[in-house]
């Protein structure tokens, strides 16, 4: 369940002003670099005065420039069994500004959105429109109704990478007795205004440039300016619901979403109470009960009932095997209560972009559902959707994150584990022959820690021909290799994976008259380096720092020596450490060390360049060759 929301965030819908130059001339030149679209004007009206019927009314005028951009016009509406359509349509002009195209509500496509769910009750009304040249010009217009007013989607004004906007305007009309709340965030710099009346709240932005997508920026959450609006009391699925705080929102969230959802078969509580019965710890009574989830119920996405929220019962989980985040993450919570082990439902953006819960702000946020458990002082976390995955283990995909944890006593901010640089590991052990033919035979050991354990625990589940090409693409820069034999370990317990492999590489020593050019870092070449970008304008962001350690034993052939050894190289920056360097053990005998760090850190776009040329000097460095000289009677 990875993105349930993270779509309908970066919808932001909008209105726009009355305006009858449809052209691109009256783009200036501006808001066209960068861009494969430009908003020219939007208005959009939300009408919160009754939560049991929130009205949203969107006028958008948006110029295409080219095909890159068609997504951006955004010609669709959602809606489900609370919510509906009342009018959609759709003006197409071309650059000049004439009319070419008018589609009607009769026009549009009614399908399910299912996306990665088995099942929703959500529907997109959508136009599939294919345009016949570029650039051309879109008038969107659409008007809804929905039942729920838990969901005020957020204003981006900007929705994303390689768009502008020249007006853009949110206006929120609302009972004064219940005004919206609302948080601006990345506003600096951007010509934003935002002012009020006692029953209305009014966004607007003129001339925003297109941002341009920047390798390692931080997420783009940190960097398009949005504001994130929400009502302290609201409906959702004719279910009133409050917020002031976490607190009470966590204490809506109990009482309206989890409290009637917690039965189970009394087979089902005695089996589980037997499993645990020789366990004296709440660690061990988690973890027997966590497998036993693991072994009896499988993952799938079901998105019915009150938005998405409420988790089906723990007796049906129990009874079909099988559930969504939130379905599964209960179940293994009642599990838990059953045997006397206190876990706490939480609420969590999934994304291998760390993304925060609004520490400050009570809304309905996230996109996905874990468990905590707590243990002294700190939080065990399990991932429950995963049949894989270890006791205690979250990977990229919830780390380091501020997560909204659902207490008897209401809601409570707090922190996901934390994946430190030192405990991100690889080691890797080889030994290499060479014969007199420049043909290699090799052994490879490598075992992966904490956050490099998440890039590979699951390959033994992996098809034998997805494997091969796992390690094609990983040593793409080794011509014609084969693998003779595959061992993995993947210790659960320890939370370490271990890959041996043995392997053939014809012809890798490079020929030179008599003699062989030889790369001893055979198995951990660093092959990437970062695009230039002129002109950068965000911070460089390395979102995870690890440790690589290498050692490759070499054996020559008979009757060659080695004509000198490079000098060790130590490179030291504020990104990381970089050290190699060659000893030679017997005549016949070299090893390669190699050790690398790169450091988790957040710098000035000025930082980039330098960034770019460690790894530059690295990947040169990493391809160091060594001369073996054959020895001529």
């Amino acid at each position: 369940m990875k993105k349930i929301f993270c779509f309908v965030l970066l919808l932001c819908s909008a209105h726009i002003f009355s305006q009858t130059d449809y052209s691109i001339a009256s783009i200036s030149e501006e808001l066209r670099e960068y861009s494969n679209s430009v908003i020219i004007n939007e208005l959009v009206e939300v009408d919160v005065t009754n939560i049991d019927k929130m009205k949203r009314k969107t006028h958008r005028v948006i110029a295409v420039l080219n095909k890159i951009g068609d997504g951006d016009a955004r010609l669709y509406e959602f809606y489900d069994t609370n919510s509906r359509v009342k009018d959609i349509e759709v003006t197409v002009y071309n650059a000049s500004g004439k009319e070419i195209e008018h589609f009607k509500k009769k026009d549009f496509i009614d399908v399910s959105r299912t996306g990665i769910s088995i099942y929703s009750d959500d529907r997109v009304l959508g136009l599939k429109y294919t345009p016949t040249t570029y650039p051309y010009i879109v008038v969107f217009e659409s008007e809804t109704e929905s039942g729920d007013s838990a969901f005020i989607n957020p204003w981006y004004p900007l929705r994303g990478y390689a768009e502008s906007v020249k007006n853009s305007e949110l206006k929120i009309k609302f009972d004064p007795a219940n005004k919206p709340k609302y948080k601006p965030q990345n506003l600096e710099g951007f010509d934003v205004s935002i002012s009020e009346t006692p029953e209305e709240l009014i966004f607007s932005v003129q001339n925003l440039k297109a941002i341009r997508l920047e390798e390692h920026s931080p997420s783009i959450h940190k960097i398009l300016p949005n504001v994130t609006i929400a009502l302290n009391s609201f409906k959702l699925k004719g279910n009133s619901g409050s917020g002031k705080n976490w607190q009470e929102f966590g204490d809506w969230m109990n009482k309206s979403l989890l409290s009637d959802v917690n039965d189970l078969p009394e087979g089902t509580l005695a089996r589980v109470k037997s499993l645990v019965a020789n366990e004296t710890t709440n660690e061990g009574k988690a973890r027997k009960i966590y497998q036993f989830v693991q072994d009896k119920v499988r993952y799938i996405s079901i998105q019915i009932g009150i938005g998405g929220w409420k988790p089906m019962l723990a007796s049906d989980v129990d009874k079909l095997s099988y559930g969504d985040c939130k379905a599964l993450t209960n179940y293994t919570k009642v599990l838990l209560d059953a045997v006397g082990v206190p876990s706490y439902y939480t609420v969590v953006y999934g994304d291998t972009t760390q993304w925060d819960i609004l520490e400050d702000f009570s809304s309905i946020q996230g996109n996905h559902i874990i468990l905590g458990i707590p243990n002294n002082d700190k939080i065990t976390w399990l991932e429950c959707t995963s049949q894989d995955t270890p006791y205690g283990y979250i990977g990229d995909f919830t780390d380091d994150r501020d997560v909204l944890m659902i207490t008897p006593e209401g809601g409570k901010i707090a922190h996901t584990k934390i994946y430190e640089t030192e405990e991100n590991t690889q080691e890797n052990n080889s030994k290499v022959k060479i014969d007199v033919e420049g043909n290699i035979t090799a052994t490879f050991k490598s075992v992966s820690k904490g956050l490099q354990y998440d890039d590979k625990y699951l390959l033994p589940k992996q098809k034998q021909d997805d494997i091969d090409q796992h390690y094609k693409k990983k040593w793409g820069y080794i011509n014609g290799f084969s693998i003779e034999n595959i061992n993995f370990n993947n210790n659960k317990e320890e939370v370490v994976f271990t890959e041996n492999l043995s392997l053939n590489i014809p012809n890798y020593a490079n020929p030179v008259g008599s003699d062989y050019l030889f790369c001893a870092n055979l198995f951990n070449q660093n092959q990437y380096i970062p695009p230039r970008i002129e002109n950068r304008k965000q911070n460089l962001y390395i979102g995870h720092g690890f440790v690589d350690t290498d050692l490759v034993e070499v054996e020559i052939p008979e009757n060659f020596t080695i004509d000198g050894l490079p000098e060790e190289t130590i490179l030291e920056t504020k990104f990381g450490k970089y050290q190699m360097g060659f000893s030679q053990s017997s005549d016949n005998k070299v090893i390669y060390s190699r050790n690398i760090t790169i450091n988790k850190g957040e710098y000035p776009p000025s930082e980039y360049e330098n960034y770019r040329d460690f790894l530059r000097t690295i990947a040169r460095l990493d391809k160091t060759k060594i001369l073996l000289k054959q020895n001529v009677q």
